[in-house]
């Protein structure tokens, strides 16, 4: 995904950067913003994350970060 693409991910799904990043593993929503705006790079495996979400129609997206959400490590 390019720079834009991961935003626009985020805001069709309606979630915000907090929301966004919690679902990605990523510690704040500054780590959210540097991806977003092309300062960082998501790992391989965000970035698969990120493709796969982005095939989903927003309802099936939105159903799959709840379902990772649910497996939040302890």
């Amino acid at each position: 995904m390019r720079n834009g693409e991961i935003e626009k991910l985020r805001e069709r799904l309606g979630l915000d950067r907090h929301e966004f990043a919690k679902f990605l593993g990523l510690a704040s929503y500054a780590s959210m913003m540097n991806i977003e705006n092309g300062v960082r790079n998501p790992s391989r495996l965000a970035m698969k994350v990120l493709r796969y979400t982005d095939s989903l129609s927003k309802r099936d997206a939105l159903a799959f970060i709840e379902e990772l959400n649910r497996h939040e490590p302890k």
